[in-house]
């Protein structure tokens, strides 16, 4: 009840008075500290009046931010954010092993302004997604690789990782993840990236969806897009590029997920039909606003007047974006992997027990 007092007082002093606050309704709060509540606009008063006097309402009520959100006509819900601390939050870990790997569909990222979690989708009832990561050096986009990671470690699915830095940091995770690094000899990753492919391709020839659900899950890291894109002959990189488009197009269908992450992103070094093609965008503090629009297709990641700090990002998952502070990685990370080395699945292995399984269902190897 003096939540709603405060805030008609506030309304009051900066003159909105064409605001009504229903009375009996249960303010929700939030794990952040912050609440929200519902509003209803009578005739003159706009969205756009009150949000050009946030600030104001923000200092009136000793909170970071407000936001509206409208929920129907002229009934908005406000959100009245405190403070997010700096200090990055700890993954959930779970003590406890799965006595079996898990299905994959979401992993956790990190929390909202609300302190809700954020999740990423990495598989859904359609199959694969695809997934830009970008950023400035030192912003977060490697610590986001191995958060996603530590969500897929216990669960069934067949993971490669590209990391043309050398294996820098994929190779703490050998154990559970199968490492392409060496940069010497950058046609690896177009073989790697073609048979892929043609497994995706073996899949599709398949009619029955319970027996795709039969085959392993892959999932896909790319360390460095712009980097890997760039390395052998111009030919080589060519190819390489429309591989990963090929993967990003075609692979939703067939159960492969694709994260692709590159530094100081543009649009240059971000190909934007592989963009287009990627349903959740995560984009980490930028130069400028053609950095952020690289990622996201929109600006924003690149603000002045509230920047993102290390660790935190605009994230765009299923159309709604959100500033999300992403889970500090796990230190225990590398000795997780360890303990679920009898879940790792290399392409070759995947590829034998895939046809294994065409033998057994009397379908053309």
């Amino acid at each position: 009840m003096w939540k709603r007092f405060r805030l008609q007082q506030v309304f009051t002093n900066l003159r909105l008075e064409g605001i009504y606050i229903p009375i009996f309704q249960k303010i929700v709060f939030t794990p952040a500290g912050g609440y929200s509540l519902i509003i209803k606009l009578r005739t003159g008063m706009t969205a756009t009046r009150i949000m050009k006097k946030a600030e104001a309402i923000a200092i009136g009520m000793k909170a970071a931010e407000v936001e509206l959100e409208r929920i129907k006509g002229d009934k908005f819900r406000l959100w009245v954010r405190n403070q997010i601390e700096k200090v990055l939050p700890q993954y959930p870990i779970k003590e406890n092993q799965p006595i079996a790997p898990i299905p994959l569909r979401n992993v956790p990222l990190g929390i909202n302004a609300d302190g809700y979690q954020v999740g990423l989708p990495l598989f859904n009832s359609s199959g694969g997604t695809v997934t830009l990561i970008g950023g400035n050096p030192g912003q977060g986009k490697s610590s986001a690789l191995k958060v996603i990671l530590a969500g897929c470690v216990h669960s069934n699915t067949a993971i490669i990782w590209f990391d043309p830095k050398s294996g820098f940091d994929a190779n703490p995770f050998r154990s559970r993840v199968e490492v392409l690094s060496n940069s010497q000899t950058p046609e690896i990753y177009l073989n790697y990236l073609e048979r892929i492919q043609d497994l995706i391709l073996r899949r599709n020839t398949l009619s029955n969806k319970e027996d795709l659900e039969m085959l392993p899950k892959i999932l896909i890291f790319i360390d460095e897009w712009g980097l890997l894109s760039a390395l052998g002959s111009k030919q080589l990189q060519t190819q390489i590029k429309t591989a990963i488009r090929n993967v990003a197009a075609t692979g939703r269908s067939s159960n492969v997920s694709l994260v692709l992450a590159t530094q100081r992103p543009t649009s240059t070094n971000i190909d934007v039909a592989t963009r287009e093609l990627s349903g959740n965008r995560i984009a980490f503090q930028v130069g400028d606003s053609h950095g952020s629009e690289a990622v996201l297709g929109q600006p924003g990641a690149e603000s002045k007047v509230d920047p993102l700090q290390p660790g935190q990002a605009l994230v765009w998952v299923d159309g709604q974006l959100e500033r999300t502070t992403f889970y500090n990685v796990p230190s225990s990370l590398t000795q997780l992997c360890q303990g679920a080395e009898g879940y790792k699945r290399t392409l070759d292995e995947v590829e034998e027990l895939e046809s294994i399984f065409r033998r057994d269902k009397g379908l053309e190897v």
